[in-house]
């Protein structure tokens, strides 16, 4: 089973990883990894290459991140070029709860990069226009 890592600016993967413990009883090889204001980028990689070596127990890794382009996310794009990881893991961004809580689920039987990002599009609807077209 991959393991998993939430990246973002902030608190985010904190708060998407305590939430997630709340619908997912016994989350294992699941690590957050939050870059604060003034935290140092080389140091956040550094903790991102031992997070990789935690949750990986042999099958690899999914490293979520907040946003395309940003820190967390090119210090993980940096690893798809590194020969000790590059094969190791997947960088998915754009990371949301539903997301990330269909993969911690479907993990064991292999879900593929496409279905997961799927489940995140999905999830985003504008609930008042969905409410109008169910009840012309």
């Amino acid at each position: 089973m991959k393991g998993i890592i939430l990246a973002s600016h902030g608190r985010l993967a904190e708060g998407m990883l305590d939430t997630l413990q709340i619908f997912s009883d016994g989350a294992k090889q699941i690590e957050a990894l939050c870059l604060m204001p003034g935290d140092d980028v080389a140091e956040f990689l550094e903790k991102l290459k031992e997070a990789i070596d935690h949750v990986d127990t042999g099958d690899g890794a999914v490293i979520f991140c907040d946003l395309l382009f940003g820190s967390p996310c090119n210090c993980s794009a940096r690893l798809l070029n590194d020969s000790q990881y590059a094969d190791r893991i997947t960088v998915i961004t754009g990371m949301n709860l539903p997301m990330v809580m269909e993969y911690e689920g479907a993990r064991a039987f292999g879900m593929e990069s496409e279905e997961m990002m799927e489940t995140g599009k999905s999830g985003i609807i504008d609930f008042g226009e969905m409410l109008k077209s169910n009840n012309p």
